[in-house]
């Protein structure tokens, strides 16, 4: 890996604030656009062992627990709970919905809730080479109906979402045998309708290999970029402490060696942002790139679980065969804003922190996501004095739910129960997960058709207002989603990254010309 704690370089045509997913993207479709590039990208958090940007779930026990430690940022070396609570027999369960803080990750900002609203106690991140891409739960679903961006022409946005998918190298089961295609016949059975998107498999970027599931990190996004582009270079524990702009136009970052404490700067004739959902917009603010929407039109979709028992109907040991990647998905649909998960944790392919082998177990978990209403008022707010534990503006979450949230989240209860009436028996009443808890942090850095003060970005990412500025992540999708966002997050990067590579090779045909 190509890394250095000195400054080989003072100026590169793009700096890349980020290593996670969307960041990679940017770096990987420019990098095969214009191998000639000189391009810096820089993060955050460290080195992690092993494979560059691998996801941990594919690695070995020891190297994934020292991984998950190393990125959890003021809280690097603390060992998280195993589990929250007992729920059957033997078994004590510790899976994502059920966690206000995993493995790997560390709180975001002061957690704060003021007096009347909700906000988001278990709103979390990371800090590590690959960021999220090497923690996430691979669920690589499509935004159906409202969820998809109007402004973006469909044929458009289905072109990089196929894009996305052979990115990510992601499976889409169409069938599927063992418990899990029974349990999609029967979950048919009580969602599907006229209108409605047909209940599913849920496409996941994971692949079935002769050493068992691989699952997709921000490493297989990379790929072999450093190989092909001499040009390319990935900077840990570095900090983008503000961009810097000139005249209107993004010149470079400001950045600090965090081991050395070293302040210097690069400039760049691009420069683009993919911190994550909450320290995108921190470092705009922190640059004084301040646009009216910055911040605001905060959303995370809802997440109700729950532990349920099969009936004996889809136990597993009446199949001869279990899938290791299916699970069945019930899609959003404007009737239906929500996206429901129905899961046999039989011949899982997780690494789950409880029962050695649950190939015939009879225990699933029911998780449904609700769309959020968006309102301006929800937001990450800046400190212009307080700082966080990197030295930048602290942050603080102003959030709550509308009469709408509270019909949405109900009926994510409901359809919970509908969902174990078909299928098996609840362990326990579904409950609203703490709010953040599911990661998906949208709409801070949301992109729109015009610059009209109610969004931060054009369709192709490029901040209102700044030249040669570009951000990307969850942030930037400016609809109210239950899908899971990865995929969409990097199909619109690479929508972006394909018109910024275009720039380049312009901007290389006159300088040649000239």
């Amino acid at each position: 890996m190509n890394n250095s704690t000195s400054r080989p370089v003072s100026h590169v045509d793009v700096l890349i604030v980020g290593s996670g997913p969307a960041g990679s993207t940017y770096a990987r479709t420019i990098g095969d656009a214009v191998p000639s590039v000189r391009m810096l990208m820089v993060e955050v958090g460290p080195e992690l062992p092993g494979v560059r940007g691998n996801h941990t779930q594919n690695m070995p026990d020891e190297e994934r627990v020292a991984a998950q430690l190393l990125t959890q940022g003021p809280d690097a070396g603390i060992e998280r709970a195993a589990a929250m609570s007992d729920v059957a027999d033997g078994i004590d369960p510790s899976v994502e919905f059920r966690q206000t803080i995993l493995p790997g990750l560390f709180f975001a900002g002061r957690r704060v809730v003021r007096e009347g609203e909700v906000g988001l106690p278990a709103a979390s991140m990371s800090s590590g080479v690959g960021g999220m891409g090497i923690h996430w739960g691979t669920s690589c679903p499509r935004p159906n109906q409202s969820e998809r961006i109007p402004f973006i022409p469909s044929e458009e946005l289905d072109a990089a979402l196929d894009a996305a998918e052979e990115l990510l190298g992601v499976t889409k089961l169409t069938e599927a045998g063992g418990v899990t295609g029974a349990l999609r016949d029967a979950v048919a059975e009580v969602f599907d309708g006229p209108g409605l998107t047909p209940t599913m498999f849920m496409p996941t970027a994971t692949q079935v290999t002769e050493n068992g599931v691989t699952f997709s990190g921000t490493g297989r996004i990379l790929g072999t970029l450093e190989d092909r582009v001499p040009g390319f270079e990935l900077r840990s524990e570095t900090l983008a402490r503000r961009v810097l702009v000139e005249d209107g136009r993004a010149v470079g970052v400001e950045l600090e060696d965090r081991r050395t404490s070293e302040v210097y700067r690069v400039s760049a004739s691009h420069v683009i942002v993919c911190a994550d959902g909450l320290r995108t917009p921190q470092l705009l603010f922190a640059s004084g790139i301040r646009p009216r929407a910055l911040g605001h039109h905060l959303n995370e979709h809802f997440q109700v679980g729950s532990f349920f028992l099969l009936n004996e109907e889809f136990d597993p040991a009446r199949f001869e065969e279990t899938s290791t990647l299916a699970s069945v998905i019930v899609p959003f649909s404007d009737t239906r804003p929500m996206q429901g998960g129905v899961i046999s944790l039989a011949g899982s392919p997780y690494r789950l922190p409880f029962a050695d082998d649950l190939a015939q177990s009879n225990l699933g978990v029911m998780a449904w996501y609700g769309a959020k209403d968006i309102r301006f008022e929800d937001a990450v707010e800046f400190s212009e004095t307080e700082k966080d534990f990197y030295g930048m503006p602290a942050m603080d979450i102003r959030y709550s739910h509308t009469a709408r949230d509270l019909e949405t989240i109900e009926g994510l209860r409901e359809n919970s129960i509908r969902a174990a009436a078909r299928v098996g028996t609840l362990m326990e009443e579904p409950q609203l997960a703490a709010g953040g808890s599911s990661l998906h942090y949208q709409g801070t850095v949301r992109m729109g058709p015009s610059d009209d003060g109610s969004s931060v970005c054009d369709p192709l990412l490029r901040v209102w207002g700044v030249e040669n500025l570009q951000v990307g992540g969850n942030g930037v999708i400016p609809t109210s989603t239950a899908a899971n966002p990865t995929l969409t997050t990097v199909a619109l990067a690479i929508r972006a990254a394909r018109a910024l590579a275009d720039d380049l090779v312009s901007a290389s045909s006159e300088a040649v010309s000239a």
